[in-house]
């Protein structure tokens, strides 16, 4: 005679709005799986890696208002996915737990979020990185403090180009961001900090007489073949002689000659020699003020 299946009795135990603000806080969808929507936690959680996922394909991450609008959708969903978790945990005063709604389950899920969270790299997915000017080499277009984005994929299929601020590799394997004056195979010549290009003369205006960090300085117009255009700072007597006036440089294949706008107080390839094309890891596109440092041609 079969013994009759006896069902245990559901366990009634509401949902804490706290609980689940704080789940929804640190793992995006934790909140919904503790009210008992699973498939709606998981959702929300999968669309904040899609959404980056497709601005990056999409290369819409690499300009200013693309940027933008992605970190708008990103903060405006979870904050959505936040207040969706507080309302639904408040309303279920009689909620009945489910099988995964026990501790164990929720901290391995959240070990799970946590583990996809760390090993999902958004700067390779994205294409861009954002790093910190630790130096007034690059003054006055950026600034010591500046944080600045760029472009890891700006190179993938095309090459540098005049006036493009470079971020590269240094020999001591310290990164560092110059302006390219000198692509494969040209011939470049320094006249007083200025820059020759093909044995046409260096283009430059000069602009005014200032002060940069506390020292006498001539602000220039300098401009390139390609018609890019940008500010220098150069001393009104040069720091170092034998590097401000020097001719005959060759820029070999796969190498670019990079100068820094504040002419003066670079570690530049007058001193480090020229670039080659693997060492350059991108190029920057805006600062932290949101300053385009060069259009996309």
């Amino acid at each position: 005679m079969e013994q009759p299946i006896i069902e245990k009795p559901a366990i009634i135990k509401p949902r804490n709005g706290f609980i689940a603000f704080l789940l929804s806080l640190f793992f995006p969808g934790l909140g919904q799986i503790y009210n008992g929507h699973a498939k709606k936690g998981v959702i929300f959680f999968g669309l904040l890696i899609l959404i980056s996922l497709l601005f990056g394909v999409t290369r819409l991450s690499t300009s200013f208002y693309g940027l933008l609008s992605l970190l708008c959708i990103h903060i405006t969903l979870r904050i959505y996915i936040i207040i969706d978790s507080v309302k639904n945990a408040t309303r279920q005063k009689e909620y009945i737990l489910k099988p995964y709604n026990t501790w164990y389950y929720h901290l391995l899920i959240a070990v799970c979020m946590f583990a996809v969270m760390f090993f999902y790299d958004s700067s390779k997915v994205l294409g861009i990185q954002t790093f910190k000017i630790p130096t007034s080499a690059n003054n006055p277009t950026l600034q010591v403090g500046d944080l600045f984005i760029a472009d890891l994929k700006a190179y993938k299929n095309t090459e540098p180009e005049y006036g493009d601020i470079v971020v590269y590799s240094g020999p001591d394997n310290q990164i560092y961001t110059f302006r390219v004056v000198g692509l494969p195979h040209d011939n470049i010549e320094l006249i007083d900090n200025l820059v020759s290009i093909n044995g046409k003369p260096g283009n430059a205006v000069f602009i005014k007489e200032t002060i940069n960090d506390g020292i006498p300085v001539e602000l220039f117009k300098e401009k390139l073949p390609n018609g890019e255009t940008y500010y220098i700072y150069k001393y009104k007597v040069p720091y170092d002689i034998t590097k401000s006036n020097i001719k005959n440089i060759v820029v070999p294949s796969d190498s670019y000659y990079v100068l820094g706008d504040n002419r003066d107080n670079a570690l530049d390839s007058r001193y480090v020699g020229f670039i080659s094309k693997d060492k350059i890891m991108g190029r920057i596109l805006f600062s932290y003020r949101g300053k385009e440092v060069k259009s996309k041609k």
